[in-house]
């Protein structure tokens, strides 16, 4: 465990949000400025120079910057990554439209699959071949590398991905590219057996150029911003938070940029996680509600990281934590439909304009002017404020709207707010019931700058009874880069039968990966008795085309029984059955090293007075009625002061709405505990 000042940054779409934390004394300083999309680095200088010129900090005593990026993730949604020319084995030159036959509808007679990154005619054919022991069958002949490499530099790719049949068992073919690749060296050229040494073609292929898509972007804004921090925190490295939950150098993200494909989104749950574990919460849901969109996670126990995952329709098989996105934030757009139809998202207002409301040139109603019409949310007091909401074009856009469905605008303003509460419960049901998990059971974990707003009406849709709300709740997410563990997960395919005969061939493969693993935290700045390691194995039964996930406890001891025995058991409680004539393979070795960064120390609240409400402000209730509502100020409430709703509590980073039959209890950590009242 260090001691040391980090600051967390953490983009999104409306506002980039900073916390400084002093892990030894447990100080906390938080800010937020407003993105910057078009070159998100701006925000964060911006709000790192603003946190520390606001508290009088020296720069010199920043020892770290984590920061969490939407670059990669709107880049995939956006399809605004390089050019790529793709070099793979002859004949395969299409496995990225075959694909897999997964489909969202399969009674569907139209479904389309999603363009490939890589037009037909970027796809070059290499005449080469490995068997599938990874023994040379076509040998790479040298002029063969120099015709391909000619051709490649014709299409004016910005990025290369080689991915040649079998290369994750012999890596020869594909490193002579890459060395001769090494003559262009404005050409990010990224190899398969280096990104994904893991078997099934179609994952491994599509990943690569997935990397070498995202690439030249991710490294070219990181390489920017260590430029810029260097000035400003002289004595700070920059770390980024990957889609697995832990970090990495931002000067390592060189052929490793995949792994940001989804770093904004796993903050946020491993933040609220950090809250809800504290008060020793055995099941959450996090739900982080932005101003563009919604990422939610039904934790028990642990954060879950999945070994793959998916952005845009586009798969990409990199460890990332179970988190689940969609367009329902606090800019997100309310519409009609031909069929005169009231819709809210997925389209966003984001930052610019923004929402009507902001002042900024924002025409379409979205869910903050609804809740702004509401009586939610104050004009004078947005942002604590720092920004002054219009109420009167908040209200025009809500009435274009109204006039339309013939209906009243508070009507409709409270039709946005529940079809924007709809959108976020259905998204829950999917993570939860879906999963044979009851929503009922779990802890709500609302944050961001809009979750609190709606968060009693998420509860009482999912008949939750309790809601945890942290401290700082539009500041969960950064708080959740300065939690997480420094993080490295690397896998091999090993594909062998799982016997005593094989092995070697397994601890073999896990040494190799446990060196490198142990390598890249040391590089980070961690230290080799601090470092844990997990051994995982993918296995399953021949003949079968997917794996089961076996933890491996005691390493190397009894590691063939042990393995066998865990996978069965697993299997009989997944499928419930066993085939016990059938053998079992070891299919991919998986290494997952982590080291504490710091230690999470509650905020302390040690206000004794109870406080009054500042004013009264007309609020309308979901049945359509009107009350005239309590706003009280969050830092002003008493430790173990309690507030009946409906009522409206303020702070800097967002507004907490309590609904009738709800109550909240400030705690003495800062949290806000909130429970629905008996009847």
């Amino acid at each position: 465990m260090f001691k040391m000042k980090i600051i967390g940054v953490d983009v999104g779409g409306t506002f980039t949000d900073v916390i400084l934390v002093d892990t030894e004394s447990g100080l906390q300083h938080v800010h937020k400025v407003q993105s910057t999309p078009e070159a998100q680095d701006v925000a964060v200088t911006v709000g790192v120079n603003d946190v520390l010129n606001m508290h009088g900090i020296d720069r010199k005593e920043v020892d770290l910057v984590v920061h969490g990026t939407t670059i990669a993730t709107n880049a995939m949604l956006e399809r605004k990554g390089a050019k790529v020319v793709l070099l793979t084995t002859e004949g395969l030159e299409d496995v990225l439209e075959i694909g897999r036959q997964n489909r969202d509808d399969i009674y569907n007679l139209h479904a389309k699959r999603v363009e490939p990154l890589v037009a037909r005619e970027d796809r070059l054919g290499v005449h080469e071949r490995l068997d599938s022991r990874g023994n040379v069958v076509v040998e790479l002949e040298e002029h063969t590398i120099k015709q391909v490499i000619s051709e490649t530099m014709r299409h004016q790719p910005k990025s290369v991905a080689i991915a040649l049949l079998f290369s994750f068992l012999n890596q020869d073919h594909e490193k002579r590219f890459l060395q001769s690749l090494q003559s262009y060296p404005d050409i990010y050229s990224v190899a398969s057996s280096e990104v994904l040494p893991e078997f099934r073609e179609f994952e491994r292929v599509s990943t690569t150029v997935l990397e070498a898509y995202l690439g030249p972007l991710v490294t070219g804004y990181l390489q920017r911003l260590v430029s810029s921090l260097s000035v400003l925190c002289p004595n700070s490295k920059l770390t980024v938070m990957q889609s697995n939950g832990g970090t990495m150098l931002a000067s390592e993200a060189q052929g490793r940029a995949i792994g940001l494909a989804i770093s904004g989104l796993a903050g946020g749950a491993i933040g609220g996680w950090e809250i809800a574990r504290y008060w020793n919460v055995a099941k959450a849901i996090t739900l982080d509600m932005g101003g563009t969109s919604c990422d939610i996670s039904a934790i028990s126990g642990k954060v879950v990281v999945r070994p793959d995952n998916e952005v845009g329709g586009l798969p990409l098989r990199t460890p990332s934590v179970d988190v689940k996105t969609i367009g329902a934030g606090g800019g997100s757009i309310a519409w009609i439909d031909e069929a005169r139809i009231l819709h809210v998202g997925p389209q966003s207002a984001g930052a610019s304009p923004g929402p009507a409301a902001y002042g900024l040139g924002g025409d379409d109603a979205t869910v903050t002017d609804a809740n702004l019409v509401l009586g939610r949310l104050n004009p004078d007091y947005f942002l604590g404020g720092e920004l002054q909401l219009d109420l009167k074009k908040a209200q025009d856009t809500i009435s274009n709207l109204s006039t339309k469905l013939g209906l009243s605008m508070e009507e409709t303003a409270l039709g946005i707010v529940r079809i924007s509460t709809a959108n976020m419960v259905q998204a829950i049901r999917e993570i939860t019931v879906e999963r044979g998990s009851d929503p009922r059971r779990f802890i709500l974990v609302p944050f961001g700058g809009a979750g609190p707003t709606q968060a009693t009406d998420i509860a009482e849709a999912l008949e939750i009874g309790k809601i945890l709300i942290p401290p700082y709740p539009g500041i969960t997410s950064a708080l959740g880069l300065v939690c997480t563990d420094l993080r490295v997960d690397l896998m091999k395919t090993v594909l062998v039968l799982a016997n005593s005969k094989n092995r070697e061939t397994l601890l073999s493969t896990f040494s190799e990966l446990i060196d490198d693993a142990i390598s890249r935290l040391i590089n980070q700045g961690a230290h080799k008795n601090d470092i844990r390691l997990t051994w995982k194995i993918d296995m399953r039964y021949v003949g079968q085309s997917h794996e089961l996930i076996v933890d491996i406890i005691d390493k190397e001891k009894e590691i063939v029984e042990k393995s066998v025995h865990e996978f069965e058991r697993i299997h009989q409680e997944s499928f419930g059955y066993m085939m016990r004539l059938r053998d079992v393979e070891w299919v991919t070795a998986r290494v997952v090293a982590e080291s504490k960064s710091g230690e999470f120390k509650p905020f302390v609240h040690s206000v004794s007075t109870y406080s009054e409400p500042v004013s009264e402000r007309l609020v309308f209730l979901d049945n359509g009625s009107r009350v005239s509502a309590p706003v009280y100020r969050r830092w002003k409430l008493a430790t173990g002061q309690t507030v009946n709703g409906p009522a409206i509590i303020e702070q800097l980073d967002t507004t907490t709405y309590i609904g009738p039959q709800w109550e909240a209890v400030q705690e003495k950590d800062g949290v806000l505990w909130m429970r629905r009242m008996k009847k």
